[in-house]
């Protein structure tokens, strides 16, 4: 049975979502100060509640850690990108390069992850990831500079970045 942890960040409430037995981690959601909302989706597919999973655990200090602007290691082990395309788990592992208060934009993300024609796939990859914060989605932006879509929204991408810039 699939579950879910809860985190309360410095940015709002967040969740990790996982698999127990093996742990593995399915899912980051992003920060919101609407816990409800959070849950509900959780709750409408019946997964159970677990704010005392030790492995999940760890991810959300991870989390909170990230969120009070400390840089974070990525937790490869638990995560499994291998249920994704071979060109996706490439531009995950791109973004996952690109460094702690910088950011690359669509098009050299794409180049970086010698797909240089792509730069829409990985616009597209990136609003399917379901690791934000560790796969740094956050990173990505316009080739003119602007921040570009969000799946936390535009306004916790700007202070992602503003966190990561020591603004």
């Amino acid at each position: 049975m699939n579950r879910y942890l809860i985190v309360d960040t410095a940015f709002g409430y967040g969740a990790v979502a996982f698999s127990a037995q093996p742990f593995k981690l399915v899912a980051i959601k992003l920060p919101t100060s609407d816990l409800d909302a959070l849950c509900r989706p959780f709750d409408e597919s019946y997964w159970q509640i677990d704010n005392t999973h030790p492995e999940a655990s760890t991810v959300g200090s991870t989390l909170v850690r990230y969120f009070n602007g400390e840089q974070i290691d990525i937790p490869w082990p638990v995560m499994d990108i291998s249920r994704f395309t071979p060109s996706q788990q490439v531009v995950y592992r791109t973004v996952a390069t690109i460094p702690y208060g910088e950011t690359a934009s669509y098009g050299q993300v794409a180049r970086l992850a010698g797909l240089p024609r792509a730069a829409r796939f990985v616009g597209t990859t990136m609003a399917n990831n379901p690791y934000p914060v560790f796969i740094p989605c956050h990173r990505v932006i316009k080739s003119d500079g602007s921040p570009g879509l969000f799946g936390g929204g535009e306004p916790l991408k700007a202070r992602m970045l503003a966190l990561e810039a020591g603004s």
